[in-house]
């Protein structure tokens, strides 16, 4: 059987027979996706709403002769997104129960390390160079260092151009650089 994609005229994204496909494989991909993921079904349930979102996203070009193959490649690549989505999600963060959390706390608190004063010597010498730098270069480092703001959202503020933001950037940079590389006056 061959499905060909019939976009739908009023911009609904309709499928057609392919639709109908996933209407018919719908309780198999669920399936596929609880025995991928070895989690519970919502997560499954949700993993065949990408795969609808996806057909719908990026319908097939050509006829379709084999619906089955087609949605179960699609899913598969949803499957192989997810659990690169999870690796990450797992490496951002270390796990441990709450009862061994009270001795890694005891721990970190014996490799602190007071600093005698160094910190305040340091922002003051930040703070120092950072002066000696144009207005311009000043307020642009800090938005887009401290406060995360974006180029666009620099040069807004500025009424500079982007480019103009990121010169200004990479000059405050250098100078912090040569300042730093040097040593202290």
């Amino acid at each position: 059987m061959t499905v060909s994609p019939s976009p739908d005229p009023t911009g609904g994204g309709s499928l057609g027979p392919l639709e109908d496909s996933y209407a018919q494989y719908r309780a198999a991909l669920r399936a596929y996706f609880v025995r991928g993921l070895r989690r519970e079904v919502t997560v499954a349930e949700d993993l065949v709403q990408e795969v609808y979102a996806r057909l719908l996203r990026h319908p097939p070009r050509e006829p379709v002769r084999d619906p089955e193959g087609y949605l179960f490649q699609v899913a598969r690549n949803v499957l192989r997104d997810a659990c690169r989505a999870a690796r990450r999600e797992q490496a951002r963060f270390y796990t441990c129960p709450a009862n061994e959390l009270e001795g890694f706390a005891e721990a970190a608190s014996t490799l602190w390390i007071e600093n005698e004063g160094g910190e305040a010597v340091v922002e003051r010498e930040f703070n120092q160079v950072l002066n000696q730098l144009p207005r311009s270069c000043r307020i642009a480092m800090l938005r887009h260092r401290r406060d995360g703001w974006t180029y666009e959202q620099i040069a807004a503020e500025l009424g500079v151009s982007a480019h103009t933001v990121k010169d200004y950037i990479v000059k405050a940079l250098a100078h912090f650089r040569a300042h730093f590389s040097k040593g202290s006056p």
